[in-house]
């Protein structure tokens, strides 16, 4: 039979390949109706309970483990693994993560529907950040651009724009054109945006690309050399509220004083700390005190007058008791600003010492009929100023500070250095009359007692038997009790006693400032004043008289003329922030700051040789080159820091450019300077 005629039977039915069963054919060739499985169908079960119990096993493990570390991307920085090391296993994600603090359906939950109903649906992670960092930052504008308000943002956008302008920045490079137009929201810039956890121990949260910086910025910089615009007068006039004038220094003070003994050194006001960054701003003893000493003692010396009683014409004098034959004459002197301050809380002398020209007596005119009234109820005024302040002590002060809406703590400092029993004495001295506290100044004589002569009783046991006319005395003898030396007052004869005799005083020779050295209140009686001279710098007192005043309106007359005062006037000279509210007596430098956009250290430039010279960077000008308008300024006595003096070294292939080198995200509106 040919090949081609063989008749091949037809396959059965249920034969297939793959199939996971065939006919069972016993040892007869017949299958019937049974059937077994193919080996494919034998490791196809074997595959499924395999991976059934690999299944079963991973889904027990999960089941034992930790949803935190079931969950866990990676570990926590150090910073953050270190606050949350004491925290209990289940609360540490939850401190950053609101859905942790529910269940793990709670993760899928929140991510698949925004608008969940839970108490937390509004809480972002962003305000469980606040929660510890609300301290540094303001939680109103923490999720800001740069926490800064849209209107400023605006303003320095602006400015970026026509500096980049002015100095040709047009971006260049590849970096801008590649970078997308801004895709953040401004005004809701989360924080994970910028600081990425879970990225190990070691990952530094603050550290940024250019790339990301530029992705909210509508202008767009490349190459710090060709598109940074420039800064103009960065980084002067920004040492605090402290005025000091580095060109007259240089150019003029240090070459005269004492024919140059001292050099200008840049590296004596700003040595290297212990960090090794430059000391900014120096002290007054290691910069200032070798040169201003002498003039300020000698402005010290002068001192400032609580009370000095003026010259008053005799007829004006009239209704006055007991006022000092030595300030009787021409009206003459000055009220002096403590003085005026004092009695101005006094209603019936505040008009009449407001109205004294620049407070000077003498400037009032002898042909008005009122000047002899108001000068004698100036010097009532004077004798209740002194005898108030006698007697009730420092509680005077400050009542009269309180009437005028003036705050005593400030004068503090004075009220401990100045002795009530001062003022009273003065009182008692130059005042010859009876006081407002009804005691006279001059010394009392007590009254001798008087004896009373009884006659006695026929029973008395002391009768004429027993007390003879002896002992009596007769009639008309001098009483011998009238010589007790008990009745005498052994204080009237006290040579430390005062005396009324106002000719028996000796004068010292020596002016009364001069007594006090080193500084403190004194009496000067033949001026009829009593006066502070000084301690050089950092006197407690004279900063509380400052700050005091200072509290005064910027338009009272009263205020300009006491910060004319010589002494005062030195301080104010160095320190113009003494006379703000509150008062900024030390220098605390600007730059530097955590707050600021821009930051600089000293430390890694001062490592380059080239740059240990300062003149290398900072170049005072020239005082004859400078105009008289910006010689007045702090900072403008330098050169301007061109950007190019930065690029010579911050560039891709030396230092780097990178934002961050300079500048900071989290700043603050005081921060844009």
């Amino acid at each position: 039979m040919r090949r081609d005629n063989l008749e091949i039977p037809q396959p059965p039915i249920n034969d297939r390949p793959g199939d996971s069963w065939m006919p069972a054919v016993d040892g007869a060739g017949s299958d019937g109706a049974a059937r077994v499985r193919t080996w494919s169908g034998r490791r196809r079960r074997w595959t499924v309970v395999f991976f059934t119990c690999v299944l079963l096993g991973a889904l027990a493990t999960l089941a034992m483990m930790p949803a935190e570390q079931l969950f866990k991307p990676g570990e926590l920085s150090t910073p953050h693994a270190q606050i949350l090391a004491g925290s209990v296993s289940g609360e540490k994600c939850a401190a950053c993560h609101h859905q942790a603090a529910f269940s793990l359906a709670a993760w899928f939950h929140s991510a698949s529907d925004s608008h969940a109903a839970d108490s937390h649906a509004a809480v972002t992670q962003s305000d469980l950040c606040m929660d510890c960092h609300h301290r540094t930052i303001n939680a109103n504008l923490a999720l800001a651009a740069h926490n800064l308000p849209l209107s400023v943002r605006d303003q320095m956008t602006e400015t970026i724009r026509l500096a980049s302008k002015r100095s040709a920045a047009d971006g260049t490079g590849f970096l801008p054109r590649w970078i997308p137009d801004a895709a953040v929201d401004q005004n809701d810039v989360a924080c994970r945006a910028c600081h990425q956890e879970h990225h190990g121990a070691e990952a530094d949260l603050l550290s940024l690309s250019n790339n990301q910086c530029q992705t909210c910025h509508s202008e767009r910089f490349g190459a710090f050399a060709d598109s940074h615009p420039d800064w103009e007068g960065w980084p002067y006039g920004r040492g605090g509220e402290l005025s000091f004038n580095h060109a007259t220094h240089q150019q003029t003070h240090f070459p005269s004083w004492k024919s140059g003994a001292e050099t200008f050194d840049c590296s004596i006001c700003h040595p290297a700390g212990p960090t090794g960054e430059l000391v900014r701003v120096a002290s007054y003893e290691t910069s200032c005190q070798t040169c201003h000493d002498e003039a300020m003692n000698v402005r010290a010396g002068k001192g400032i007058d609580f009370v000095a009683l003026p010259s008053l014409p005799r007829n004006a004098l009239n209704n006055v008791s007991g006022w000092p034959e030595g300030a009787t004459g021409f009206a003459d002197g000055v009220i002096s600003p403590l003085a005026e301050l004092m009695l101005r809380a006094d209603p019936a002398v505040t008009k009449i010492v407001r109205g004294v020209p620049g407070g000077d007596v003498s400037r009032l005119s002898i042909e008005d009929p009122q000047t002899d009234e108001t000068l004698a109820r100036l010097a009532n005024g004077y004798q209740r100023l002194i005898d108030d302040v006698g007697r009730r002590g420092q509680s005077a002060i400050q009542e009269r500070l309180l009437q005028l809406g003036i705050s005593p703590g400030p004068f503090q400092p004075v009220l401990r250095s100045l002795s009530p029993q001062l003022i009273e004495s003065a009182g008692q001295k130059w005042f010859t009359r009876t006081n407002l506290t009804g005691t006279q100044s001059a010394t009392i004589t007590r009254p001798r007692p008087k004896i009373r002569l009884v006659i006695a009783d026929e029973d008395d046991l002391l009768g004429a038997e027993l007390l003879g006319s002896s002992l009596l005395g007769e009639p008309g003898d001098e009483d011998a009790l009238s010589e007790d030396p008990l009745l005498e007052d052994p204080l009237q004869q006290d040579p430390l006693a005062g005396s009324n005799d106002r000719s028996a005083t000796v004068v010292s020779a020596v002016p009364a400032s001069e007594l006090v050295q080193v500084g403190g209140w004194y009496r000067d009686d033949q001026r009829f004043a009593i006066s502070y001279r000084g301690n050089g710098h950092s006197d407690p007192v004279m900063v509380g008289m400052i700050e005091t005043f200072a509290q005064l309106a910027e338009h009272d007359p009263l205020k300009q003329r006491f910060f004319d005062g010589p002494f005062v006037a030195a301080c104010v000279s160095c320190h113009p922030g003494a006379t703000a509210i509150p008062a900024s007596w030390r220098a605390k430098g600007l730059v530097g700051q955590r707050s600021e956009f821009t930051k600089f250290s000293h430390r890694p430039h001062l490592s380059v040789s080239a740059l240990g010279d300062c003149s290398h960077c900072h170049q005072v000008r020239d005082r004859q080159t400078m105009p008289d308008h910006e010689f007045v300024f702090a900072g403008s006595e330098f050169k301007a820091l061109e950007r190019e003096s930065c690029a010579a070294c911050h560039h891709a292939n030396a230092a780097g450019e990178d934002c961050t080198q300079c500048h900071r995200y989290h700043i603050s509106d005081g921060g844009l300077r």
